[in-house]
């Protein structure tokens, strides 16, 4: 997989010391800045930039941190961005006024690294649950609304027929009723698995993936009968750490995809290996069919809060929630296809017990 783009940060301050300083701090802790040295040029480069949080001082030329943040309230693509302002100015009126105005958060000078970095983490945990919030509400009425309206069209062209038509078409309509009552249920588990996912503290312990890719097929018998399609699994796995409920999740996406999506003839074959390195596994499942294109690749695996705006053919809820497991887990997801031969979609995991990782809180949506 590429690289993940680094988060970009834009700082604004007109004195060339604190800027230089705040680039640092941010280059060594793994963030991409892009600096300005007056109001003027910070919001030219904030239209252009993207950036995902602005730092800003009060004071400077050209336009001031409170005209800056009036800017940035009215232009769509920046009210949503958060905006820490970091100025010597310490009164309660210019904190109230750059609350009023939008700030997300308010730091004195001097100040210390952790207070930057642990401001700027707040804001991008908070910017990331509202994203998904979004994302989910469009998710939900986009996913839930196509089987809800099939399940309640069916049901009342059945209960009209009932006693007018023979029992065959009742069954069919009755069929159809109970697929689209499966599909809601499948896509309400999926999302509860996410929201497990980024509530719950676990701790890495051994896999034992025979039992765990057992335990997936056995979820997955009665598609993987109506597909004509059979697993194949290796003999014995590589050691790996995880999760054993949320990487049976990742394999009952994967097969049923591959059930699913795999072509007309459907063996699917389960694999691993382990890295060169010795410290990550890869597992993957293998399918025989068409194939993916290149555009049609760069769309799987998109994060959650971009599912509103890439559909992938019935993979993108499930394969969202398959990246936030395993990245959870200290790994990467990936696929490896071309048009005409199939495709295998990859997990990998670490070979020891990483360190837990804490679940993402539920942030105050205002500063205190």
């Amino acid at each position: 997989m590429n690289q993940p783009k680094l988060t970009t940060i834009l700082v604004i301050e007109d004195d060339e010391a604190v800027r230089q300083t705040l680039v640092d701090m941010l280059t060594l802790n793994g963030y991409r800045t892009v600096a300005a040295a007056d109001g003027i040029a910070g919001l030219a480069a904030a239209r252009t930039e993207n950036p995902a949080v602005i730092l800003t001082d009060l004071a400077m030329p050209g336009l001031t941190g409170f005209e800056l943040l009036q800017a940035f309230q009215t232009d769509p693509t920046l009210r949503t961005v958060p905006v820490i302002v970091i100025s010597a100015k310490v009164d309660r009126a210019a904190m109230r006024r750059g609350m009023e105005l939008g700030a997300a958060d308010f730091i004195t000078k001097p100040f210390t690294e952790d207070e930057v970095i642990r401001s700027i983490a707040t804001r991008l945990e908070k910017k990331e649950l509202l994203e998904e919030l979004d994302a989910f509400a469009h998710t939900v009425a986009h996913d839930l609304k196509n089987p809800l309206c099939t399940l309640n069209g069916r049901l009342e062209l059945a209960t009209m027929m009932l006693g007018k038509t023979e029992e065959a078409t009742m069954r069919h309509h009755l069929s159809e009723a109970a697929a689209s009552a499966r599909r809601l249920d499948g896509i309400i588990e999926a999302l509860l698995v996410l929201a497990g996912v980024r509530r719950q503290t676990v701790a890495a312990q051994p896999l034992d993936m025979t039992a765990l890719t057992t335990e997936a097929i056995d979820r997955l018998e009665t598609l993987l009968k109506s597909h004509s399609a059979t697993v194949h699994r290796p003999a014995a796995w590589p050691t790996a750490f995880g999760h054993p409920p949320w990487i049976i999740e990742v394999w009952v996406n994967f097969i049923s995809n591959a059930a699913k999506y795999g072509g007309a003839t459907h063996p699917i074959t389960l694999g691993a290996e382990t890295a060169p390195d010795g410290r990550s596994a890869r597992f993957w499942v293998q399918d025989r069919g068409p194939g993916l294109a290149a555009e049609e690749r760069d769309k799987m695996f998109v994060p959650f809060t971009r599912l509103a705006t890439a559909r992938t053919g019935g993979h993108g809820l499930g394969l969202s929630i398959v990246r936030r497991i395993v990245e959870k887990l200290g790994g990467t997801v990936g696929v490896e296809s071309e048009p005409g031969h199939g495709a295998r979609f990859w997990f990998e995991l670490p070979t020891t017990a990483p360190a837990p990782r804490p679940a993402a809180p539920l942030p105050a949506l205002f500063s205190s």
